[in-house]
């Protein structure tokens, strides 16, 4: 009883926290922790949020830099045109690592409905 009153006290932290992994020693994070121990339906729902959550953060980065890369646009600047690449770059590859937590969100949520 008080391990499953850990493991949900554990999860809902992680998915309050989107960015919250702690490295201890070994370079482990709390969230490679909770991904390693999560076998009930529950704890793959956390996670599915958590990610959800992660995909969310990645999004609203490419959005700034998409707005950065517009400011950039015109102007006398040398080197403008290469920061305006440099923007839309960043803002590509967020575009990818969240559709890429919103299809590990989308594995854990399949998880999350399955019987246990």
């Amino acid at each position: 009883m008080r391990s499953k009153i850990g493991m949900v006290l554990l999860l809902g932290a992680l998915a309050l926290s989107p960015g919250l992994a702690l490295a201890g020693d070994e370079g482990h994070s709390l969230e490679q922790l909770v991904v390693e121990s999560a076998n009930t339906p529950a704890a793959h729902a956390a996670l599915a949020e958590h990610y959800r959550a992660k995909a969310a953060s990645a999004r609203a980065a490419a959005a700034r830099h998409e707005s950065i890369s517009r400011a950039y646009s015109g102007g006398k600047m040398m080197d403008r045109e290469r920061m305006k690449t440099h923007c839309k770059k960043i803002a590509a590859e967020n575009t990818a690592i969240a559709a890429e937590y919103e299809e590990l969100a989308k594995l854990h949520e399949g998880e999350s409905k399955k019987a246990p």
